[in-house]
């Protein structure tokens, strides 16, 4: 959704990437007068300090995907804001700008009073009611490519929060003010989760007589793995999706080529490829199986609509009672399967996902109980794309 223009690198003293960038790019739709952010909210300061073992809201606490707070941090010391009903302290309305680009805002609410927030977000009040237009603008993925480009030629791919209070966003016309806060008010309810407990100390004492290690280390309380129906049970047949050689897949669609799914695809982006049945027949996938990621730590089950490809990033599972897809994906996506799950992860640098672990995990018979539709998991930064510029 962003479109670039040319700079002119003539008789300039600084050639700074970021200021450069920011003045190339235009947002999409008919908002013709921009303004800085600094022009539309003011930026607070930390009024605490933490150095002790309690939670805190840091940017990895954010869901990259849906948005809110997944889980507090007990690691962090430093400078802190704490949100209450003070002047200067945070309170409810108030924006969370994370520098890295790829994590989304988070707006204060009123269960928020009482938490302790890192000082590494840039925290704002925006004048005027604009704090939902704000966070949905700069949560959105167009919003996302913006400030990712402010980060362009800095370390670690992260902004710098004078460069985000430089960055002209555009305002809404009041005539079309209210019905827009409307549904960015509904997607942000969306966003409300209930939160992981974060981990009362870094060390704790595990038993490794007796099962398998990686389990022992990851939860004090392994019994919660038999709680439930393993997965396993529920399937007829799991299976790991197949690489794609690059010389095997198109990268159009044609006439006898199936569809590939793979996570991107599971997150909301179009399809990219698409692969023949021969020679080297693919793992396929019907309507009614449930994707499953393999790698990451996004859980991202999704029941199947259509016939297509699964790549090997995929696990595509059968179930014995296809019209369980919905209840179990709802499971899996929820806060409890995604715990678990963590519980069952492997790998130092890229976490994955083994068949077996996939196998183990259980489902509570009352999880199969679900009786929602099987909508695709969409995340926050489209819906806030569709919902604001189309």
């Amino acid at each position: 959704m962003i479109s670039t223009t040319v700079v002119s690198l003539r008789e300039r003293p600084i050639w700074d990437p970021a200021a450069l960038t920011a003045e190339a790019l235009q947002w999409p739709g008919r908002h013709r007068h921009p303004l800085p952010l600094r022009d539309l909210a003011r930026s607070l300061l930390p009024d605490g300090w933490v150095e002790h073992d309690v939670p805190v809201i840091t940017p990895a606490s954010l869901d990259p995907v849906g948005g809110g707070v997944r889980k507090r941090s007990r690691k962090y010391r430093g400078a802190a804001f704490q949100v209450g009903s003070q002047e200067r302290s945070l309170r409810a309305g108030d924006l969370l700008v994370p520098m890295n680009p790829d994590l989304p805002l988070l707006l204060l609410r009123p269960e928020h009073v009482g938490s302790l927030v890192s000082s590494t977000f840039l925290a704002l009040r925006p004048h005027g009611g604009l704090s939902l237009w704000i966070w949905a603008v700069l949560t959105s993925r167009t919003g996302r490519q913006f400030r990712a480009h402010l980060a362009v030629g800095s370390a670690g791919r992260s902004t710098t929060k004078a460069a985000l209070l430089d960055l002209e966003i555009p305002v809404p016309p009041l005539a079309k003010a209210g019905v827009t806060d409307e549904r960015l008010l509904a997607i942000e309810r969306g966003t409300h989760r209930e939160e992981e407990e974060a981990g009362g100390t870094w060390w704790r004492t595990a038993d490794l007589t007796a099962g398998d290690w990686s389990i022992a280390l990851a939860t004090p309380n392994p019994d919660v793995l038999d709680l439930g129906i393993p997965l396993g049970d529920l399937c007829g047949e799991i299976t790991r999706g197949r690489a794609v050689p690059r010389e095997d897949y198109r990268e159009a669609p044609e006439p006898g080529l199936l569809a590939v799914t793979d996570i991107a695809v599971l997150g909301g982006k179009p399809v990219r490829r698409w692969v023949p049945l021969e020679p080297r027949p693919p793992v396929i996938a019907y309507p009614g199986d449930l994707f499953v990621a393999a790698v990451g730590a996004r859980p991202h089950a999704v029941v199947a609509t259509g016939e297509t490809a699964v790549d090997r990033n995929l696990f595509v599972l059968r179930l014995r009672d296809p019209a369980l897809g919905p209840a179990v994906a709802h499971y899996l996506n929820g806060q409890t399967g995604y715990g678990l799950r963590q519980v069952l992860l492997t790998g130092d640098f890229i976490p994955g996902m083994r068949k077996d672990n996939l196998a183990r995990l259980p489902v509570p018979a009352e999880a199969l109980g679900f009786t929602g539709g099987a909508e695709p998991l969409v995340p926050l930064d489209i819906q806030l794309e569709h919902a604001l510029w189309d």
